[in-house]
């Protein structure tokens, strides 16, 4: 069961480049690190964007919140590069009035 429209959801360069997997970014510095373990390098961000884009494709269950700005959507799974051990992670989605999901965090 994915996530409403996942198929036009979207995970922006500035949201996985810029912060999840930034080393030096204050909040998303120790997700980086996390993220570098499992295969994911700041070069390739596409990589991890394209697997947390399959997370919401493809989730078995999500749960949603609303918020002054949408409704949100968690949805959990796992990502992982090819000879790195996998890691369970969850994501948050927001879907604004008219819009498509977008990446929140994970």
């Amino acid at each position: 069961m994915s996530i409403p429209d996942a198929d036009n959801a979207t995970a922006t360069r500035e949201k996985v480049r810029g912060c999840l997997l930034n080393l030096h970014h204050p909040d998303g510095g120790s997700k980086a690190i996390w993220f570098h373990g499992l295969g994911y390098e700041l070069e390739d961000w596409q990589l991890l964007a394209d697997d947390l884009l399959e997370i919401a494709r493809s989730c078995e269950k999500h749960a949603t919140e609303r918020s002054p700005y949408g409704v949100k959507y968690k949805a959990s799974g796992t990502v992982g590069r090819p000879g790195y051990r996998p890691g369970h992670i969850s994501t948050a989605w927001i879907i604004e009035p008219d819009e498509s999901p977008r990446l929140v965090t994970a």
